[in-house]
């Protein structure tokens, strides 16, 4: 990280209440920079008496409705002008199978993981714009091949790498970048906070693996994302390298691999 390209900067950052957000709100508030943090409650910094918090708002906002993004906007408009980097991080993960998922549920997946990222996008871009800045989106190595059991989860995300592929290219004369993070399994509160197929609290603990990540490395490895003028779709790990190459070079093989390896997580 290179902290003099921060200094003066304005970031947004959305679901920085906890996990990844959290960990970036963390990292740039020890910087002089203007931290715009959107969720629906205050990141838990706040409570830590020995943070620099001078340099961090908070604007309460669900990033599943349009409305209180439209009141976060124009708060943003009004105190600010131009945005350098945009860290959409709020997000949720579905756990169900396709056949047992509501479709409800999938709207109230691509609320939260595409509709809400996508018009914040769309509706900070003229501030975006002014100081040609950095579109940042956390993802997930599930938004590179559709994961059994994750079919709602896997589906909005990918719909995401698209749309923001899509404006990369379409922008790139403005001298926007739009970058796709997709972190490895991560230490949050993803999957306790996340849905079922009937769209009720997933409740669930964390994956059993010994290479889980902490929110501070996933943190730290998108910062470095930013500032890396070539990043575009970055993975952190083998699993995203996995997913992304044998998807086109041995479908089948992937298959049956994810069958194998997921097989309890859809029955």
């Amino acid at each position: 990280m290179n902290p003099d390209l921060w200094k003066g900067k304005t970031i947004v950052v959305t679901g920085g209440s906890s996990g990844i957000g959290e960990a970036i709100l963390g990292i740039l508030s020890k910087i002089d920079c203007k931290l715009i943090n959107l969720s629906r409650t205050p990141p838990s910094l706040f409570k830590k008496k020995d943070s620099i918090l001078a340099n961090l708002i908070h604007i309460p906002t669900d990033i599943g409705s349009e409305k209180e993004i439209d009141k976060a906007v124009k708060k943003i408009s009004k105190e600010y002008r131009g945005i350098d980097v945009l860290f959409a991080n709020a997000g949720v993960t579905t756990h169900s199978r396709f056949d047992g998922t509501r479709i409800e549920t999938f709207r109230k997946t691509f609320d939260i993981n595409f509709f809400g990222p996508i018009y914040l996008i769309q509706r900070l871009l003229p501030q975006i714009k002014l100081n040609t800045g950095t579109v940042i989106a956390t993802s997930t190595v599930s938004g590179l091949y559709g994961i059994p059991g994750r079919s709602a989860y896997s589906s909005s995300k990918s719909a995401l790498h698209s749309a923001l592929e899509a404006a990369r290219i379409e922008l790139s004369e403005e001298g926007i970048s739009f970058i796709i993070f997709c972190p490895p399994y991560t230490k949050t509160k993803l999957r306790t906070s996340g849905l079922d197929g009937d769209g009720n609290v997933l409740n669930e603990g964390y994956y059993p693996s010994k290479k889980i990540k902490t929110p501070e490395e996933v943190a730290g490895k998108m910062i470095n994302a930013v500032e890396d003028p070539e990043s575009r779709l970055v993975i952190m790990d083998s699993s995203g390298f996995f997913l992304k190459w044998l998807r086109n070079l041995a479908p089948a093989f992937l298959e049956r691999t994810l069958f194998k390896k997921l097989y309890k997580d859809f029955h």
